[in-house]
């Protein structure tokens, strides 16, 4: 059945680690399927935690994508695989480099296509992580999702706090690929700022 074309919306689903961004980002692309329309999925290659060819849950809910570098040559092999898609997914951004200018991206994707993002808005120092702040003021519509303190054991948690194997904050590079191992979800309360930061 030929691809319906879809009308051009750009939504992007952002949270901490642990929210739930690619389970809703598999969500809603299922959904599309569903529909019988031509969905296409990338990834950037830095992101292998769990499978190199596929977009992955913590949960182990599992799409096929297309693995794509960070760097400015994305834009191109992205542009070229949404092609004949009435839908595209981009998971991960704040991974593709400034160079890759997923932003702008993003805009010539949703020209007759529906784009959905996912995106880890802040970095372990509660900071802008990459490109965050650009693609959420692309958006036609955001869904920001929070977790659960692993400290606490509040609702609502909105940051993402990079651990070591005693749970205490560590600090360093922004780029850091990792899991539970590395990383916990943080209320305001319970978050801790680099020294100096607020």
């Amino acid at each position: 059945m030929p691809n319906i074309k879809t009308n051009g919306r750009v939504i992007v689903i952002t949270g901490p680690m642990f929210s739930g961004k690619t389970s809703t980002l598999i969500h809603h692309l299922e959904r599309e399927q569903y529909a019988e329309n031509k969905i296409a999925v990338f990834k950037p290659r830095i992101d292998n935690r769990y499978s190199a060819m596929e977009i992955v849950t913590h949960a182990g809910q599992k799409l096929s994508a297309i693995v794509v570098p960070t760097g400015e040559e994305a834009y191109g092999i992205i542009m070229k695989g949404a092609k004949n898609v009435g839908v595209v997914g981009i998971e991960e951004a704040q991974f593709f480099s400034k160079d890759a200018n997923i932003p702008k991206l993003i805009m010539e994707l949703s020209k007759g296509r529906r784009v959905i993002v996912t995106v880890l808005n802040k970095d372990h120092t509660g900071e802008v992580f990459g490109n965050a702040g650009e693609i959420l003021a692309k958006a036609d519509e955001i869904e920001c999702l929070t977790a659960i303190c692993r400290k606490c054991r509040s609702d609502g948690a909105s940051f993402t706090q990079r651990v070591d194997d005693k749970g205490t904050p560590i600090f360093g590079e922004q780029v850091h690929v990792g899991g539970k191992e590395d990383y916990e979800p943080r209320c305001r309360d319970c978050f801790v700022f680099p020294e100096g930061k607020l």
